[in-house]
């Protein structure tokens, strides 16, 4: 009989993950627009955003006209509102939904955008 003996500590997991994008904390105040897939407006509202890469970002604070999201899949149109980033934008699809000391929503970026016309 051959015993195989395992080392613990040893072994990797088969799957690491790595971040790509780096996380950088703000807390910038957000102007959102839910859409529906055909782009119609479902609701609007505001929220503050906690953290953001160049692959997307984590929500929080939100605060909708209708207390709730769609029951179908929706994009989220998201336009910064601080002086510093005013007329950045980005379209966005929900990628994960949080309950933590207050809910959370963490997007990922389609698109994005600047306008310097902002007046």
């Amino acid at each position: 009989m051959v015993e195989s003996a395992l080392v613990k500590g040893l072994s990797t997991p088969a799957h690491r993950y790595f971040r790509k994008w780096v996380r950088n904390t703000v807390n910038l105040s957000a102007k959102l627009e839910i859409l529906t897939l055909d782009g119609k407006i479902f609701t609007t509202g505001s929220a503050i955003v906690r953290d953001v890469s160049l692959r997307g970002a984590r929500l929080g604070r939100i605060v909708l006209k209708k207390p709730y999201l769609p029951a179908k899949v929706f994009k989220i149109r998201l336009n910064f509102r601080s002086d510093k980033y005013q007329g950045i934008g980005a379209l966005c699809r929900p990628i994960r939904f949080g309950m933590g000391a207050e809910f959370e929503l963490a997007v990922e970026f389609e698109d994005l955008w600047a306008r310097t016309d902002q007046k």
